[in-house]
């Protein structure tokens, strides 16, 4: 499909905006202008006007489509605004290649939903005249949108280029389970059957694994067949040696593995004495069988199927995002068996929550081809009510009396509030009623809290208030975490060589480290050195040039 080049011509008349339709047709190039309502009204491309946009949609798991004729969320949606959208959807595995060959050709649509183009990528298509800057237009058009940035500073700042402007819209999960969403789990039932406290502190935790492997925890005459503590690095934020190294110094992949001193000073936690001591913790609970020799290796399903092992339960403790990273929460009670262990208290006291700050993800950007960036930007603000049966709730949980209702009087939420809705479908039952969290939204802190349980709950409704009591007290301090930047292409060129280098052999050598295979004190001094020899002081360096500049 050829797409329009860029339309300038902007005609205003009162409090109407003149604009042109064609965005993404050859059918519309020569259509006659649509006047916009006033901003705050609705629809706002009248009746009888018509204004088409092309928008790059990568299709969401659970999604077929997102034509108006087989989705009821999009026929809703241009309803309610007006817009024609013309979808080229493609299949979520193939969005980045796609969406970089379109960005080379040229040919662009008008608007991009699901980029998740880093700051830097953002800077250079701007910088080539190809994005349009959004932040008046917000302020203008969008006062949901601009709410959230005025409410989640963060935000703001993460969706603010160096050049002043904002040239994405955000989705912005604000709940507690989200921010703090790398949680440990402890087969509780085990912990009962051997009379054992909750471990509070490292120590305790090495001592309740060590019951676990061997004093026949699952109770069913084989001392032989429990799995202490394993781990996953392909399963969600099932990493159970991220977890513990967080009991000796900040670790987290989502600041690069570098945290912000009190000085100001970047510090790359994988050459501090801190890591050293904590992989040497690690060490010793492989060295004596504690950790599964299956957690370097085993993927999402390797780790399930220890999780939902027929017949006994076998699995003592792992980290999860949530307890669907360990086993199938569907298929039986099991997941009632694990409770949550806050972050352990390491021997220097250290005790954090691996940080997922509420900074907002980019992505929805609209290119010079579209002639009304304001029609998109006031459509796309009907996200972020955050009201009761709002186009925001269509897009998580589907339409109104088929996938939820408004809850009944009496109907109770996860901590014993009246809920706002219950929930009649699950997601892969949705298809053709919503668009599962496409482009910009907006859940706020209760959101996960707003629908009705039964009983004690369920895996996902329950996280709320466990993340408030045993993870949300523990997350570093905001100044601590080093934000998304954007860098020039050169600089990027180089931070990327760099980075993947580095990480290619510390995932080598830190397994060997683990297992044993090499001795961490013997060749500690080396395994800096190669650090260093790869880049790492320039790496650090242009990172800490614009730190300091900002």
């Amino acid at each position: 499909m050829k797409l329009k080049s860029i339309l300038t011509t902007l005609l205003v008349a009162g409090m109407l905006t003149t604009v042109f339709t064609g965005c993404g047709s050859d059918s519309k190039e020569n259509q006659a202008p649509v006047v916009l309502s006033e901003s705050g009204t609705f629809p706002i491309v009248p009746e009888g006007e018509e204004l088409v946009v092309n928008i790059f949609a990568p299709l969401r798991s659970g999604v077929t489509t997102y034509a108006r004729e087989e989705n009821s969320l999009t026929k809703a949606f241009e309803n309610h605004t007006g817009l024609t959208i013309e979808w080229s959807e493609v299949p979520s595995a193939d969005r980045l290649q796609k969406l970089n060959s379109i960005m080379q050709s040229g040919l662009y649509p008008d608007v991009i939903l699901d980029h998740w183009w880093s700051k830097s990528e953002q800077q250079l298509y701007a910088d080539q005249g190809i994005l349009v800057p959004l932040e008046e237009l917000i302020a203008e058009h969008a006062p949901h949108i601009q709410g959230i940035l005025d409410k989640y500073p963060l935000v703001k700042q993460n969706m603010t280029l160096d050049d002043g402007h904002i040239y994405s819209i955000p989705s912005l999960d604000a709940s507690p389970q989200t921010e703090a969403n790398y949680k440990m789990w402890i087969n509780q039932v085990w912990l009962d059957n051997l009379d054992l406290d909750m471990p509070k502190t490292l120590d305790e935790f090495t001592e309740v694994m060590r019951k676990f492997r061997d004093e026949d925890a699952n109770g069913n005459g084989d001392p032989n067949d429990e799995i202490a503590l394993t781990s996953s690095f392909k399963s969600w934020n099932a990493n159970t040696m991220y977890f513990l190294l967080n009991s000796f110094t900040y670790y987290a992949q989502s600041n690069k593995f570098m945290y912000i001193d009190e000085n100001g000073k970047l510090i790359y936690t994988r050459v501090s004495d801190e890591f050293k001591d904590g992989v040497k913790y690690l060490h010793s609970l492989f060295e004596e069988g504690l950790l599964d020799e299956a957690a370097f290796t085993q993927d999402a399903n390797g780790l399930k199927q220890i999780g939902n092992n027929p017949g006994d339960n076998i699995l003592g403790a792992c980290a999860g995002g949530y307890l669907g990273s360990l086993l199938n929460i569907g298929d039986s009670d099991r997941w009632k068996d694990f409770s949550a262990v806050a972050p352990l208290i390491g021997p220097e006291g250290v005790q954090y929550t691996i940080a997922n700050p509420a900074m907002g993800s980019a992505v929805l950007a609209i290119t010079s081809e579209c002639p009304s960036p304001e029609a998109i930007v006031r459509a796309w603000d009907l996200f972020f009510y955050n009201e009761t049966n709002d186009f925001g709730i269509y897009n998580f949980a589907g339409e109104e009396g088929i996938d939820y209702v408004l809850a009944s009087e009496g109907d109770l939420n996860a901590i014993g509030e009246p809920a706002t809705y219950t929930r009649l479908t699950g997601n892969n039952d949705r298809d053709g009623r919503y668009w599962n969290q496409l482009g910009p939204w907006y859940k706020a802190e209760d959101f996960m809290i707003r629908y009705t349980v039964e009983g004690d709950g369920d895996a996902e409704s329950t996280l709320h208030q466990i993340t408030l009591d045993h993870y949300t007290p523990y997350l570093p301090d905001d100044s601590m975490i080093l934000l998304p930047m954007a860098f020039g292409t050169d600089e990027s060129r180089e931070l990327i060589d760099i980075e993947t280098a580095m990480n290619a052999y510390f995932d080598m050598t830190f397994a060997e480290f683990v297992t044993g295979k090499l001795d961490i004190d013997e060749n500690w001094d080396e395994y800096v050195a190669e650090l260093e020899k790869i880049g790492l002081a320039r790496y650090l360096e242009i990172y800490q040039n614009k730190l300091d500049a900002k």
